[in-house]
């Protein structure tokens, strides 16, 4: 991975200062935690419903939509995959922190906001969905 990285950064134009590298290095864990929270809260939802898999489904097909730039999305998609589903903060806004030097605040300190978001809902989720849990088998 480390190579990986440091071959692509010969060939593009990204200027590597110590913060940005600093910040590249926080941030990893964060956009990781925001997905695993979004996994989390989806699986939840088995709490109640013991079918979960079409919501499973409909929720990695979000998935899919964070492999594209978010730009190329409609306003409505673009505020779904940005803010109901945050997958768009797994990758797109820290990458375009780093590739256009966007406004840091946003992307990198919208990673961390989010986050936050995420993992209390899907903390809140979960308790919920252990406290109504009733067993499936006998």
């Amino acid at each position: 991975m480390v190579g990986l990285i440091l071959l692509s950064t010969t060939v593009s134009s990204i200027s590597w200062t110590v913060p940005k590298v600093l910040l590249f290095i926080f941030i990893i864990p964060f956009a990781t935690l925001i997905y695993t929270s979004l996994k989390i809260a989806t699986s939840s939802i088995a709490f109640w419903t013991k079918q979960s898999g079409a919501v499973i489904y409909i929720f990695y097909m979000f998935n899919d939509f964070a492999k594209y730039p978010v730009a190329i999305y409609n306003n409505l998609l673009r505020w779904i995959i940005s803010f109901v589903i945050p997958f768009a903060f797994t990758a797109y806004y820290p990458a375009a922190y780093f590739l256009q030097d966007r406004n840091v605040y946003f992307n990198i300190g919208g990673v961390i906001l989010i986050f936050l978001i995420s993992f209390m809902v899907s903390l809140i989720l979960w308790h919920k969905g252990v406290e109504v849990y009733e067993s499936a088998g006998s």
